[in-house]
């Protein structure tokens, strides 16, 4: 009860603010002074109450996450479940119910290497929750964090685009669940479903698209923190 006289209080305060500020817009009879204070009062309860709706939005999308990590491998994944992970955006409710009819649910214990460097897996995992972290053997039992992904962020798809074994490892930070399709059963989706074959590539592409860029900035600071070292390193030579 309390909840939802909240959500009236701050949805009234929104309204009432909008109101006043119309009604000092359009008012022309009105003293200019009195126009200024309703404009103000009403400008300060729509701002007011917006801003107190958004803990609510954050509560509501935190609640989303924590139904994801409390969802069991073995149930259905409904599509209100997945609607707002990224992967998804852009997608008719249709269209996500076809890529989840060749999806499985699968949980991985913290610290599970689901793709390891040089192993040949095809399998696209979209992380439905939990945090992965892709990591590079740089040397004997070292590697390099090369990113961290999670909700709605994909792992695997590398492995769709030539036959290659993986360059990376991707090790699960917590318990984690992820969406699973495998090699078959991502043609028939394609074959089936050839526009949404599209639209999934052109995802996949976005996402790959935007881990290369963040390793690129990785290598720029690389070489820049190289190439200051080597002028300290003359610098002191030269004194």
């Amino acid at each position: 009860m309390y909840k939802k006289n909240y959500s009236m209080d701050k949805g009234v305060r929104i309204i009432g603010g909008f109101v006043l500020i119309a009604f000092a817009l359009m008012a022309g009879d009105v003293e200019s002074i009195t126009k200024t204070v309703v404009l103000i009062v009403g400008l300060y309860g729509a701002i007011t109450g917006i801003i107190n709706f958004c803990p609510l939005g954050y509560f509501i999308l935190k609640e989303k996450t924590e139904k994801r990590k409390k969802a069991s491998a073995g149930k259905t994944v409904k599509i209100t479940d997945v609607k707002d992970l990224e992967f998804f955006e852009g997608l008719t409710d249709a269209e996500i119910g076809k890529v989840l009819s060749y999806t499985q649910l699968r949980e991985y214990p913290r610290e599970t290497s689901v793709i390891e460097e040089g192993k040949h897996k095809k399998i696209i995992s979209i992380i439905f929750s939990g945090q992965f972290k892709i990591v590079k053997s740089i040397a004997e039992n070292e590697t390099k964090l090369i990113a961290t992904i999670g909700d709605g962020e994909t792992y695997g798809e590398m492995s769709f685009y030539d036959s290659d074994p993986p360059c990376v490892s991707v090790v699960s930070m917590d318990n984690a669940k992820v969406l699973e399709i495998d090699e078959i059963g991502f043609g028939e989706l394609i074959g089936e479903h050839p526009y949404l074959g599209i639209k999934i590539f052109t995802r996949l592409m976005h996402m790959t698209s935007s881990r290369i860029r963040a390793l690129n900035d990785q290598i720029t600071s690389l070489g820049n923190w190289v190439l200051q070292s080597r002028q300290q390193l003359r610098t002191l030579v030269a004194s």
